[in-house]
C-alpha cells in the first residue's frame, strides 16, 4: 500500500508538471478517485463577500445540478457556499445539526441537493494572500453512504487536504494568468493604476490615446468579473497578475 505521505508528494509532483488548468482538473479527479471522491467542484474570490459570484469555478458535478443551482439564485444561498466563505474548518455534509435552522432560500438549495442525491462529502475552505482571498472546494463521493464516508475521512483526512491545498495554491499560482486571459496591455495599465497612476498619465508613459486606456481598463475589469476599476486593480493583485 503506498503511504500517505508519498501519495501527496506524487501529486504535488504532478500538479507542478501540469501545463493546463484542464491538466491541472483532470489530475486532482485522477488522484482523488482512491477516496471515492468522484465530483468537485471549487472556486475563487479575491474580494469574498456575500452576494458576489466566484471569480472563477470549474466543477465535475451534473451540469444539470449546477445550472439549476445558478438558475433559481440559489448557488449563493448554499449553507456550504457560505461556510466555505468564512470558516476555516472542513465541513462534513453528514452533519445535520447545522442545517435544522437555515433561511428559507438556503432551505431551498438543500431540497436541490437531495433532488439530485448531492448529498456525501465534505467542504473544505481555502482561504488565501494572508485572509484577503477565499477559495473553497466541495469534494463529492456519489456511491457512498455518510457513515462509510465519514470512516474513510476519518482516516485520511490529513492526506485529502494536503492534496486539495497543493491544487489550490498551484492554479492560483501557475495558472491565473490562463484563467482569466489578460493581455499584455491590460494588465499594464492596471499595474499603472495599482501604483497610483491617473488614465492620462498612463497613456503618456504608454505613447496611446486616453480612450484606447479606458478601453483597456475596461476589458480588463469585465474579464476579471469586478464591479469597479479599483476591485479589478484588487483581485489583479491578489492573484499575482500584475507582477512587474
Amino acid at each position: 500500500m503506498t503511504r500517505p505521505g508519498q501519495i501527496v508528494t506524487d501529486a504535488v509532483a504532478d500538479f507542478t508538471a501540469a501545463t493546463t488548468k484542464d491538466e491541472l482538473w483532470a489530475l486532482l479527479h485522477h488522484h482523488l478517485d482512491r477516496f471515492g471522491i468522484g465530483r468537485i467542484l471549487y472556486g475563487a474570490e479575491a474580494t469574498p463577500q456575500a452576494g458576489r459570484t466566484h471569480d472563477f469555478m470549474l466543477s465535475s458535478y451534473d451540469p444539470a445540478f449546477l445550472a439549476d443551482k445558478i438558475d433559481q439564485g440559489l448557488f449563493e444561498t448554499d449553507e456550504y457556499v457560505r461556510a466555505s466563505r468564512f470558516e476555516t474548518q472542513p465541513i462534513l455534509w453528514s452533519e445535520t445539526e447545522r442545517l435544522q435552522d437555515l433561511p428559507p432560500d438556503a432551505r431551498r438549495s438543500l431540497d436541490l441537493d437531495y433532488d439530485y442525491r448531492v448529498l456525501t462529502g465534505v467542504t473544505l475552505p481555502l482561504p488565501f494572500a494572508n485572509g484577503l482571498g477565499r477559495a473553497g472546494i466541495g469534494l463529492h463521493a456519489p456511491d457512498m453512504a455518510w457513515s462509510e464516508f465519514d470512516r474513510l475521512w476519518e482516516e485520511n483526512q490529513r492526506t485529502i487536504c494536503a492534496i486539495v491545498n497543493a491544487f489550490d495554491v498551484t492554479i492560483r499560482q501557475s495558472h491565473a494568468g490562463e484563467i482569466f486571459a489578460l493581455s499584455p496591455r491590460e494588465r499594464e495599465c492596471l499595474l499603472w493604476l495599482a501604483i497610483g497612476q491617473r488614465q492620462q498619465q498612463i497613456a503618456y508613459r504608454l505613447g496611446i490615446h486616453t480612450k484606447t486606456v479606458e478601453k483597456q481598463i475596461e476589458s480588463a475589469r469585465r474579464k476579471l468579473k469586478a464591479a469597479s476599476v479599483a476591485q479589478a486593480v484588487a483581485i489583479a493583485l491578489t492573484y499575482g497578475l500584475l507582477i512587474p
